[in-house]
């Protein structure tokens, strides 16, 4: 497996190349090689024709960095890539290749110079380039010999993590995303743990509806929990955690039956509005059969709606207009409450952010510390911010800081979990409030169609039975 890199030099050219050539390194100059140059003439070479096309100024050359998987490869295969990585991808630059063993991860140090000595052109190093050309020539050239390659995951494509999916031998973050959480929900003692838990996988975690999603480093965009295709909310989280429900096991199909009705006796205001009219939309009472005419479907296919808000008058005991805004305005004074709490948390934590980032930093980087003195060229980045980490962490009580963020997020999510259970509430009073009203109307249209059908029907019965007694005289 090859880790690339490229850095823009502007030092001094004949400090590079004597780097590159170092005998110690290079098993005495045995595995220095040229393209285009001369070894002895390489940095007066590339100056010559910087001068040629005049242009002296700015970068001097781009240094490649190659490097190999411990015990992977021989110093004499390592070169040899580096002589067939040269000639495929830098004709016309003159390159001087040199592979250092002197440590455990054998290495090549590509030089090139800056300007193309047959167009007179300046190399630009972008983005681009390096992605779908050094990266991908490389990795072109380690399959061809039997070599590893760092696997493709999209995006940016940091190294370390994707060591990480290397390693968990998965290949996209969808699967990571997906084998972490299930994990963590496995071992997590709350709510709050679990997301201190994906935290210290590396994970970005985001509220912004009641579907928690989890941004994985190096990726672009956040993935929802999922089981079977099914995104889980918060709630789903909690049942798995706190009831051991196993979200790997097969789902089980329960049939719905309908409930038997109970008369809840005599009834007055909203209750009894909300029960009559569900017995005329046939969901209670009537064995599902609409007793009535005239009912639209649009209306029996909001009866879930109407359920909701039945249960919600029963469950409260609301009866009259006074009692429910009551109850509005009890639910009004707890949202405002806890959304004072929810800001005295959320400053808690934006204060102690750092030192919380700083934790999830160490715990997610456990590993980078081994990797870099394996290979240092391959994990600068991450071992600075490990270090960083480390350092901004040193003197504090790591276990107590780790229990006190399980605790914040705890409190946070059992917050966010109420407002969303109390803003469906209120939104309930509001709708109840304006469609009382509509179906009182909708009950006095059909109860008066149907008294004056019943009334049809028994003139019409009248009538049949006065005719058959005269016909009997006759």
């Amino acid at each position: 497996m090859a880790v690339t890199k490229i850095l823009a030099k502007s030092m001094r050219l004949d400090k590079l190349v004597n780097y590159i050539k170092n005998g110690d390194k290079t098993n005495e100059e045995t595995l220095v090689s040229t393209l285009n140059c001369n070894p002895r003439e390489a940095a007066r070479q590339m100056l010559r024709t910087k001068q040629h096309y005049g242009k002296e100024d700015g970068v001097q050359a781009y240094h490649i960095i190659q490097s190999f998987q411990i015990g992977e490869i021989s110093p004499e295969m390592a070169h040899l890539l580096g002589k067939e990585f040269s000639v495929g991808f830098l004709p016309g630059y003159e390159v001087i290749i040199g592979t250092h063993v002197d440590k455990d991860h054998i290495h090549n140090h590509i030089c090139f110079n800056s300007v193309c000595m047959t167009t007179g052109k300046k190399y630009t190093n972008t983005f681009t380039d390096y992605y779908k050309g050094i990266r991908r020539f490389s990795d072109k050239l380690c399959r061809q010999h039997g070599l590893s390659v760092i696997i493709e995951t999209g995006g940016k494509g940091l190294s370390y993590i994707e060591w990480k999916l290397h390693k968990a031998g998965l290949l996209t973050y969808r699967e990571m995303v997906d084998a972490d959480v299930q994990e963590c929900l496995s071992i997590a003692l709350d709510i709050g743990n679990f997301y201190e838990l994906m935290e210290d996988r590396g994970y970005v975690i985001e509220h912004h509806s009641q579907y928690p999603s989890f941004r994985p480093e190096g990726a672009k965009a956040p993935f929802r929990a999922k089981h079977n295709g099914k995104s889980l909310t918060e709630d789903d989280l909690r049942r798995i955690i706190e009831e051991g429900l196993d979200i790997n096991a097969p789902e089980t199909i329960v049939r719905r039956q309908r409930p038997q009705y109970r008369h809840p006796g005599k009834l007055h205001g909203f209750r009894a509005l909300y029960t009559h009219w569900m017995y005329v939309l046939g969901i209670i009472g009537n064995g599902g059969r609409v007793p009535y005419p005239r009912v639209s479907y649009k209306e029996i296919r909001r009866f879930e709606q109407y359920k909701k808000q039945q249960a919600f008058l029963d469950k409260n005991g609301i009866d009259t207009r006074s009692q429910l805004e009551e109850k509005r305005e009890s639910i009004s004074q707890r949202i405002e409450e806890l959304t004072k709490t929810r800001i005295i948390l959320n400053s808690q934590k934006k204060r102690n952010k750092p030192l919380y980032e700083a934790i999830a930093t160490v715990e997610y980087l456990c590993d980078v510390p081994r990797l870099y003195l394996e290979n240092p060229s391959g994990f600068e980045e991450e071992y600075a911010r490990y270090r960083q980490a480390e350092k901004l962490l040193e003197g504090k009580d790591r276990d107590e800081l780790q229990k006190e963020r399980a605790q914040l997020y705890t409190r946070l999510s059992d917050i966010n979990a109420e407002l969303r259970k109390l803003r469906s509430e209120q939104h309930l009073c509001e709708v109840i409030g304006h469609d009382a009203p509509a179906i009182n109307q909708k009950l006095n249209q059909i109860m008066d169609e149907h008294d004056i059908s019943k009334k049809e029907e028994t003139d019409a019965e009248k009538h049949k039975r006065t005719s058959q007694r005269d016909y009997g005289r006759s």
